[in-house]
């Protein structure tokens, strides 16, 4: 009866932890992505450049949030390709929803949907991409599970995690701790980071893919002033740490934040590195 109980309270907690990340994206969601410099998308294309899917694919997305490789993704495969996104946030698929109708994309569509059970046939899709979003999933085993299981014989998958952070602004990590903020909103992403190359074949090695190749790319991104980079914090992940700190703390951690800013100014704003690992692989045959 104890092993029943403790099962019970784990799936409880585990159902709780994709609320939190559904209901943060949700927040997020109108401005995800469309403020300040776009890196979701600059690398989203990056990732759908390297992989260079071909007309008539079949491709799904997970974890497809405003379309970053989506819409990429439907432009290269071309009218008689298909290209579906998921995400468990209905805030982000009525967006994004939005754009495809807006687009008149005929080749897209997008679903609430949940990684760890996709409702799709075996072997249904050409290719399937996650793009920034693996370190988010509560049970990354049984997602990328359910990407091998989907995914035709010789079908790739393609992912983006973030590598090192820019060395410039390694101060931030240390004023978050100093800060007290709290861990507790997002525990998913403190213990499974996947921020280096070691890591994120091992992941995909455990679901099933065998032969795995990754590269890291950097990009530089301005911010034109400090409120652009503090908006854009609360347009991704990070509002979900930022949400735990009183407003009176938010106010304190937001004003020496800005304090510590000055000396990174350039004339044309604040440069930040972004590093992405890009990693693929071939489904065997």
């Amino acid at each position: 009866m104890k092993g029943t109980y403790m099962q019970d309270q784990a799936r409880i907690q585990h159902e709780q932890m994709k609320q939190q990340i559904a209901a943060g994206f949700g927040r997020a969601a109108t401005t995800y992505d469309r403020v300040g410099p776009h890196f979701f998308s600059y690398f989203g294309q990056r990732l759908v450049t390297l992989t260079s899917p071909v007309n008539g694919m079949r491709i799904l997305d997970v974890a497809a949030g405003k379309g970053a490789i989506l819409f990429p993704v439907a432009e290269h495969i071309g009218p008689t390709g298909h290209a579906v996104g998921i995400d468990l946030s209905e805030q982000m698929v009525q967006e994004t929803n939005a754009e495809i109708m807006r687009r008149e994309l005929r080749n897209a569509e997008i679903h609430l949907m949940d990684a760890e059970q996709l409702n799709f046939p075996d072997a249904s899709f050409d290719g399937v991409y996650c793009g920034f979003a693996l370190f988010f999933l509560p049970s990354i085993n049984d997602a990328l599970a359910e990407c091998h299981r989907v995914l035709k014989p010789g079908g790739y998958i393609a992912v983006s995690t973030w590598g090192k952070d820019d060395t410039r602004w390694s101060w931030y990590g240390e004023l978050l701790k100093a800060s007290n903020i709290s861990w507790d909103a997002a525990p998913w992403v403190r213990f499974q980071a996947l921020n280096n190359e070691k890591d994120v074949h091992r992941v995909l090695t455990e679901a099933g893919f065998q032969d795995l190749h990754t590269i890291t790319e950097e990009r530089e991104f301005v911010y034109t002033h400090e409120e652009e980079w503090w908006n854009i914090q609360w347009s991704h992940g990070m509002r979900h740490i930022l949400e735990t700190l009183s407003p009176v703390a938010l106010q304190d951690f937001k004003h020496e934040t800005f304090h510590r800013m000055q000396a990174l100014k350039q004339p044309d704003g604040l440069h930040q590195i972004y590093t992405a690992l890009l990693t693929w692989d071939k489904k065997p045959l």
